[in-house]
């Protein structure tokens, strides 16, 4: 009997780990997207193009925006401070007229049953400047809630001048 029941369990996750492997494999891809998504919501040409309550929802109340403020220093902002920075951004001179972009280089998701990490190298460009994209480094930290994936948190690195990534960027 003990034989059978060992059977019948190996047997049993046997058929589902397929299950269990797609299931992981869709969070990943849910929180992939999910990050990659926030790039194309704040780019725009102005700040009204960008929909702000959008950007919020991705993100839990009390999370923390650590960015590169300078290349050697870096700032902490709450939600609201880090979207009053971008509508800061918007309606300052530099923007331009054509408006600002960033966007997804490469992309790495590793996702442990409620939480997740991104790490993403991105460009950012004001479009009609005659600087070439800057390139950035984000580390994002995300939780699911019963609303779906959420940011806890993200820190922020400038690429350095020799161009060297993280080594979660092995294919760089």
């Amino acid at each position: 009997m003990k034989h059978l029941t060992l059977i019948f369990s190996c047997c049993f996750f046997y058929i589902l780990m397929p299950a269990f492997s797609q299931q992981a494999q869709s969070a990943e891809d849910e929180v992939a997207n999910l990050v990659a998504q926030i790039y194309t919501e704040v780019s725009g040409s102005s700040k009204e193009a960008v929909d702000w309550d959008r950007v919020r929802s991705f993100f839990i109340d009390e999370a923390v925006i650590v960015l590169k403020t300078s290349r050697e220093a870096s700032s902490q902002f709450t939600l609201d401070e880090f979207i009053q920075d971008f509508l800061d951004f918007y309606d300052s001179p530099r923007l331009g007229e054509s408006g600002f972009k960033e966007e997804v280089l490469e992309l790495e998701s590793e996702v442990y049953y409620d939480m997740a990490f991104v790490a993403v190298v991105y460009a950012a460009s004001i479009l009609d400047s005659e600087r070439p994209p800057s390139k950035g480094i984000d580390f994002w930290l995300l939780t699911r809630k019963p609303e779906g994936w959420k940011v806890v948190s993200v820190t922020n690195e400038i690429v350095r001048p020799d161009g060297a990534l993280p080594a979660i960027f092995s294919g760089s």
